[in-house]
């Protein structure tokens, strides 16, 4: 009987190892791969708290889940500065990166732009994008482990249809606003933007972090006046001084956005959440 049980707990832990383990950088996407894992395994996710990947500077315990994992998943190289010499030890094949064609684009020109913050990574703004990630992902998962091929394209189904409920449902909602014009802070909300189609007359700094110059300033409130801009969007990284100071006098709504979901429960239900929640304060700066 004893052996019974010894060969039972021994077969399980087995089973359970054999499960990969992977690793993922930031909330959106690891609420991504926790979908299309459901039923095979848990992802663990790198950055928890307020972290940011810009700038994070990993404990020995993050390292360490980086070293052992089988698949880490981040956005680009560039957008996960803070990560960059950690993820530089780890084995190419061991990597997925969301933003593929930019890291291929960048090996064969990687002169063409004069520095990181020149290209747009927040590309889980635009669920269209997601949908194609989901597909690679997919097809990852089932390389390195081909005995649960039929989970992962079950999930992938199941993941495609909410991701299409989601992007139509977030359409509809933002169709009355398309003609509005608005601002934004960085260049955070590109691909958001450009998914729905609205109005963007520019933004005022194209760097996260970038100290404005009254040059800047200056030149931004002529442009609200002049396009007659109601909405100004921004992330948390923007100070209420900076804000207030942009907008000192004129009559425009703004809307604190929080990208990332630092707020939101991490697994399978954040991008869903994170995307209904920054659709619902777009609207209302749009109004």
């Amino acid at each position: 009987m004893k052996f019974h049980l010894f060969f039972l707990t021994l077969l399980l832990a087995t089973n359970t190892f054999a499960n990969p383990n992977i690793v993922v950088s930031i909330k959106p996407i690891h609420s991504i791969v926790s979908t299309l894992t459901q039923g095979v395994s848990t992802p663990t996710l790198l950055l928890s708290g307020n972290q940011s990947a810009h700038h994070a500077h990993l404990k020995p315990s993050q390292i360490s889940l980086l070293e052992k994992a089988d698949l880490v998943v981040i956005v680009h190289p560039d957008f996960e500065e803070g990560l960059a010499k950690s993820i530089r030890n780890i084995q190419a094949d061991k990597v997925l990166t969301v933003d593929q064609n930019e890291v291929e684009q960048g090996n064969e020109h990687e002169h063409e732009h004069e520095h990181a913050g020149s290209v747009n990574h927040h590309s889980w703004l635009n669920i269209e994008d997601m949908q194609g990630f989901t597909q690679a992902l997919s097809q990852r998962l089932i390389k390195i482990d081909p005995k649960n091929k039929a989970i992962y394209l079950a999930n992938l189904d199941t993941l495609k249809l909410k991701l299409d409920e989601l992007q139509d449902t977030t359409q509809q909602q933002l169709s009355n606003y398309t003609n509005q014009p608005l601002m934004t802070y960085n260049n955070a909300f590109e691909h958001f933007i450009e998914n729905y189609k609205l109005k963007s007359v520019g933004s005022v700094s194209r760097q996260h972090g970038e100290n404005l110059s009254i040059f800047k300033i200056l030149k931004a409130k002529q442009i609200i006046k002049d396009e007659k801009v109601t909405c100004l969007l921004f992330t948390s990284e923007a100070s209420d001084k900076r804000i207030n100071t942009l907008t000192e006098g004129l009559k425009i709504k703004t809307a604190d956005i929080d990208i990332i979901g630092f707020d939101i429960k991490p697994g399978a239900n954040h991008y869903l959440k994170l995307i209904q929640d920054i659709t619902h304060k777009a609207v209302q700066c749009l109004k």
